[in-house]
């Protein structure tokens, strides 16, 4: 990683003036979504010197350094993208996300140099950038970094890097936003995983870990070298911990083909191991994506694969952590309570719904609408720690200023006593480093589940049988005019047209299942998903959900028919 000097380079309109002509802007109109802005990669260059000063009026209007990182995470090799990040670590705000498709699709030179003008102050501009491992991303984050220094800002360059490491640097390089301050560096993230990793455990008396080796399928891509670098971090503090073995790297096959979590988990297949022996032991496994911000576990036993998905990965984490809050309430009873609680959308399996409801009860589950930033702001806004996992392996746990609180009282409350409260106390102080409350991180969530199976004496298939997924079936229909469909606001009715609800209802119940409707953010579709107690029904109730779509909202070509 590259620091930037003290002083900030000077701004350079002409070279800010040369980088736009350079690249003029195309007619194809760009849409900053979650994923920020992902096309071929091909056509990014424009939008790249966009996305330079976009990050440049971000860190002057908020006045704290922001984040650029260059990754079409899951995606194949043609793809690329870009997306900012927030001085909370955070993924960008919504009003930012509003000025970066107002700039990026201002074809006009001089009046976006115009719009520039409003947002320059005396605060110096600071901005992490960092990039995956594709072969076109050094030059595509280069026309970033590029364009933000011909705006006057100093760059902070951590090379290749994993998107969560990017976001946790922004996070811990503000330190208005987080107790817990680290240098904003990747040792410093290294360092700080390893060893409260290695502190959780230490709260868990064993006679030696005798397990198979955890295997991870890096996809290929820029978490192969990171997750190595945890693993030789966690050696040091205990050389007999047991060996992670890390496959698939970058070049070895191609990046997230047959490979990686969105392979494993949509397909239900285990990964290629392109660069392992045959004999590689399958029996406790997870596969990261392109650019290890979501993680699936899974393992392969006389040719059957169980996979635990991020459903499975939310109902571990809220079990241990209720467990160990009701621990420590039982030595502690004065303590105020704190609200635990699990974010899910409506693509969670039912099944683990039912789970949860039975651990934290109904008022400990929030559906939210489908998309990372819409499950993050629901687990702050409702929970005191606050567990959001989707389904493809995307998650983390946040923690509010009330259980800051909570662990300060209980710390005095069981100082100098030799009990079970004492042991869920270090055990829950020490989850917010182990965390990265920024945004999902594989590496931190593959380090979090291990050291809860190990506490809780789980093996893989004991954390798989704690329930059986119902039969899911999802599906896509073509319409005219994917607008013409609304929703409630967690996507789980259909409010217009109303007769598709009404008709929705009476399939459900000939089935005994679940089905709901929602429409593509980004083309003109309407997908449907599906569950029932068999797969036969799951594939009926599918076929008829999408042939009510089909008939009801204008529906192109054929309505699809599933099973």
């Amino acid at each position: 990683m590259h620091l930037p000097t003290k002083l900030a380079p000077e701004p350079s309109p002409e070279k800010l003036l040369q980088l736009l002509q350079e690249h003029p802007s195309g007619d194809t109109f760009l849409n900053y979504g979650t994923a920020g802005f992902r096309y071929d990669a091909s056509i990014l260059p424009p939008i790249m010197v966009r996305v330079g000063i976009v990050a440049t009026l971000r860190s002057w209007q908020k006045q704290a350094p922001v984040g650029v990182m260059v990754t079409a995470s899951h995606n194949d090799e043609s793809y690329n993208g870009v997306k900012i990040a927030d001085p909370d670590g955070g993924m960008m705000a919504s009003d930012g996300e509003t000025l970066a498709v107002e700039m990026a699709n201002e074809r006009d030179i001089q009046r976006l140099l115009q719009k520039i003008e409003p947002f320059k102050s005396d605060f110096v501009p600071i901005i992490h950038v960092g990039r995956d491992t594709r072969k076109h991303s050094p030059a595509l984050c280069d026309l970033v970094v590029q364009t933000a220094r011909a705006l006057g800002s100093a760059i902070i360059d951590h090379g290749i890097i994993t998107t969560p490491m990017l976001h946790h640097a922004v996070l811990h390089g503000n330190r208005e936003y987080l107790p817990l301050l680290i240098p904003p560096r990747p040792a410093g993230y290294f360092s700080l995983l390893a060893q409260s990793y290695h502190a959780l455990l230490a709260t868990h008396s064993s006679d030696g870990d005798r397990r198979a080796p955890l295997v991870v399928d890096a996809a290929c891509g820029v978490g192969y070298a990171h997750a190595q670098t945890l693993h030789q971090a966690i050696q040091e503090l205990d050389p007999t911990h047991r060996p992670i073995l890390v496959v698939n790297a970058p070049g070895t096959g191609p990046l997230n083909e047959k490979c990686g979590s969105e392979h494993v988990q949509k397909a239900l297949q285990p990964p290629t191991f392109y660069d392992a022996p045959a004999d590689l032991p399958t029996q406790y496994c997870a596969s990261l994506d392109g650019d290890a911000d979501r993680i699936v576990f899974f393992s392969v036993t006389d040719g059957q694969m169980r996979l635990q998905d991020g459903d499975k990965i939310a109902c571990l984490l809220c079990r241990f952590l209720q467990a160990e809050y009701q621990a420590l309430r039982a030595d502690a009873p004065s303590l105020p309570p704190i609200r635990l609680g699990v974010v899910q959308t409506a693509y969670a399996n039912g099944a683990s719904t039912h789970y949860l409801e039975q651990v934290l009860g109904p008022e400990g589950i929030v559906i939210a609408k489908t998309g990372v930033k819409y499950v993050h702001h629901a687990a702050a806004e409702h929970f005191d720690v606050g567990v959001y996992f989707e389904a493809n392996g995307h998650g983390t746990v946040l923690f509010g200023p009330a259980f800051y609180q909570c662990m300060a009282q209980a710390d005095a409350a069981l100082r100098g006593k030799r009990c079970r409260g004492s042991v869920a106390l270090q055990r829950l102080s020490v989850l917010p480093a182990l965390v990265n409350q920024a945004v999902g991180d594989a590496l931190s969530d593959l380090l979090l589940v291990d050291a809860i199976l190990q506490i809780q004496g789980m093996s893989p298939s004991e954390w798989d049988a704690i329930y059986t997924d119902l039969p899911s079936r999802q599906g896509k229909v073509l319409v005219k005019d994917r607008n013409m469909i609304q929703t409630n606001e967690n996507e789980t009715k259909c409010l217009s047209p109303v007769q598709v609800q009404e008709e929705l209802d009476i399939a459900m119940a000939e089935v005994k299942g679940r089905a709901f409707i929602r429409p593509s953010g980004t083309e003109d579709v309407v997908r449907v998903y599906a569950e029932a107690p068999t797969r036969t029904l799951a594939d009926q109730l599918a076929t008829k959900a999408a042939e009510i779509v089909f008939r009801l909202c204008n529906g192109i070509g054929e309505a699809p028919v599933f099973g």
